[in-house]
């Protein structure tokens, strides 16, 4: 039912100004919009005989998450990067993906097997 209430409407428009202006994306908006690119590690050992081990960013992630019936999945991820931006947005969806807890959630240069 849509309101004919004009105070109502004002309102809402005031709240959808402010969600754009605080950059809310438009469902379907295209561009850059708040979400980061999620990156595909590289297999650490190959990566480090390839680039040098120095040169990598190593990425731990370890953390749960809730299923059916209040039970969890936990998970304990080791990654490696070209880069701390890649390595960071690793750790951005993973920390999405399994957002009840995380332990461990961090980024470090050079990978050390």
């Amino acid at each position: 039912m849509v309101s004919t209430c004009p105070s109502l409407r004002r309102a809402a428009a005031v709240v959808l100004a402010l969600a754009l202006a605080f950059g809310a994306a438009p469902v379907g908006a295209t561009g850059s919009g708040p979400l980061k690119p999620r990156p595909t590690p590289l297999e650490c050992k190959a990566a480090a005989a390839e680039f040098g081990a120095a040169n990598l960013w190593w990425g731990h992630f370890a953390g749960r998450r809730e299923t059916l019936f209040e039970m969890f999945n936990t998970t304990s991820k080791w990654a490696c990067f070209r880069t701390e931006t890649d390595c960071r947005n690793w750790l951005y969806w993973m920390n999405s993906e399994w957002q009840d807890w995380q332990w461990v959630s961090r980024c470090d240069k050079g990978y050390t097997p």
